[in-house]
Order: structure tokens, then sequence, then C-alpha cells
């Protein structure tokens, strides 16, 4: 670990990548679960 500069730039940008897919994953729950929930009413 000489080099941890090096390896923080990739490391942030997965994390970011990660953080952003889970968002949309959660938004795209909530989105199809109002829809199932308002489709039955």
């Amino acid at each position: 670990m000489s080099t941890p500069s090096r390896l923080k730039a990739p490391l942030i940008l997965v994390l970011s990548l990660v953080l952003l897919c889970a968002g949309v994953a959660v938004l795209v729950g909530v989105f199809g679960l109002l829809v199932t929930v308002l489709g039955k009413l």
C-alpha cells in the first residue's frame, strides 16, 4: 500500500456507482410498489 492515492480514485468511482445503482433500484422498487397499490384501488 505504498500508493493509496492511486487506488483511492477508482475505489471512490466504484462506490459511487454502487450507491447510484442502489438508489435507482430503491426508486424503481418504490415506484413499482406504488403502481401495484394504486392499481388495486
